[in-house]
Parts: C-alpha cells; sequence; structure tokens
C-alpha cells in the first residue's frame, strides 16, 4: 500500500525510499511473485510519470522481464513518456 500512496501522491522521493527499503536484504522475499509484479509495474509507472526519459528507460532496461514483466499499461505510460521527451526513434530499442 505504501507504493500505493507514492503514486497517489505522486511522491517519486517516496517511492525511491520505499524501494530502497524493498531492496535491502531479503525484504522482496516478503512479497508473492503477483505483488512483486504488481509492486514493479505501479513503480515503473510512477517513473514514467515524474522522471526524466533517460532514467526511465534505464530502469526499463534494468527490470523489465528481470523483475517485472511490463503490463499493457507499462507499455503506454512508456510511450507517452517517449513521445513526452520526443523521443519515438528509441521505440524499435525497448520493443
Amino acid at each position: 500500500t505504501g507504493l500505493l500512496q507514492c503514486c497517489d501522491l505522486k511522491d517519486i522521493k517516496l517511492a525511491y525510499q520505499l524501494n530502497k527499503a524493498l531492496e535491502k536484504g531479503d525484504n522482496w522475499k516478503f512479497l508473492d511473485v503477483d505483488r512483486l509484479n504488481g509492486y514493479w509495474s505501479k513503480f515503473f509507472s510512477l517513473l514514467c510519470m515524474m522522471e526524466q526519459i533517460e532514467v526511465v528507460l534505464k530502469w526499463y532496461k534494468e527490470t523489465s522481464s528481470s523483475l517485472f514483466y511490463p503490463t499493457p499499461k507499462n507499455i503506454l505510460d512508456l510511450l507517452q513518456a517517449l513521445d513526452a521527451a520526443n523521443q519515438l526513434e528509441v521505440i524499435p530499442s525497448v520493443w
């Protein structure tokens, strides 16, 4: 629920702090696969909304398929972020 609040508040700083706590030790083990994928999906959507495109692409390349499988909404969020940053030529490299 903490991440949902970060998304509702559009608080990227708080989301990064929550993510850092999740990455400490074995904390990630407290979430089952579905919740972990849901967490990464929400976190990525927030990144798309609030971060510079370079940061979004870095997270996408590091986490997609290894930590989470992007949902159709995540792909739409990524495409909108690329469009907003005038970076549509990057689409083939993320597909």
